[in-house]
């Protein structure tokens, strides 16, 4: 028992030196210990002391500065929503053109990493297209430009297999309508995206589900230059060919899968 208190004593009794210690440190000392912790990828220690000093240097240079540091260490935290915060604060008050811009970037990479996957909603992604798309609008010789078009296609394909998938299942459950539906919003709005070939394949697919032969025909032959892939157009026109009369196993394959 008293082998125990003593060890307790003792230990708060390091830890109030640690403390009086760190009390006696300026906020520049403190400042250069973050940014030691931050090379060394201890992000977590980097993020406390850089928070001490935003706490107490509101409004000068030293403070400016430890937000933007601050603001990379939570986003390597993946605290993303207050790295976004911070990053946005540090560009309205630096007049560091080049970190402003790298501020700025990352402020777009925050709002891509909290969107959801296909399957979820995409409130995020459309929000965050609109960041980056700002970004390139004020940086537009950015040397973030081509990551920011790669982030932003991303999105794009992620929405379009969001709205495809949906056009798929009401396909099964033979909506046709609202199939179409889904279909034409990539056709019209996601034509730069990998499911462009999809859409205009299964809209075909849709007619002959539907028992539009015809319609499908005259669909392809009227759409066959809009396919980007040769081998998305070779794939319509075996599907026209094998499904001429009746689905079969491979066309209930295809609804199905």
């Amino acid at each position: 028992m008293l082998f125990r208190t003593i060890l307790i004593i003792s230990i708060v009794f390091i830890q109030g030196c640690s403390s009086f210690q760190q009390s006696n440190l300026s906020n520049n000392e403190i400042f250069a210990i973050g940014k030691a912790y931050f090379s060394k990828q201890k992000f977590q220690k980097a993020k406390d002391k850089f928070e001490v000093i935003v706490h107490n240097e509101q409004g000068t240079n030293l403070g400016l500065e430890s937000t933007f540091y601050l603001a990379k260490s939570l986003f390597e935290l993946e605290e993303y929503d207050e790295a976004s915060y911070n990053f946005n604060y540090y560009s309205m008050f630096s007049k560091d053109i080049d970190n402003v811009e790298f501020a700025q970037y990352m402020k777009c990479r925050c709002a891509f990493e909290v969107t959801l996957p296909y399957n979820k909603d995409q409130s995020n992604s459309l929000y965050a297209i609109s960041i980056i798309q700002e970004f390139l609008d004020n940086f537009p010789y950015s040397k973030y430009k081509e990551d920011s078009y790669q982030l932003i296609q991303k999105l794009r394909n992620r929405i379009a297999k969001k709205n495809f998938e949906a056009g798929r299942l009401y396909l099964k459950m033979k909506n046709f309508k609202s199939a179409f539906f889904y279909f034409d919003i990539i056709l019209s709005e996601f034509y730069d995206t990998k499911f462009y070939d999809r859409a205009l394949l299964y809209y075909i697919f849709t007619f002959i589900v539907k028992g539009n032969y015809d319609d499908a025909k005259s669909y392809y032959e009227k759409n066959k230059v809009n396919f980007i892939s040769k081998e998305f157009d070779l794939e319509a026109k075996s599907m026209l060919k094998d499904y001429k009369n009746g689905l079969g196993f491979s066309g209930l394959y295809r609804l199905y899968k």
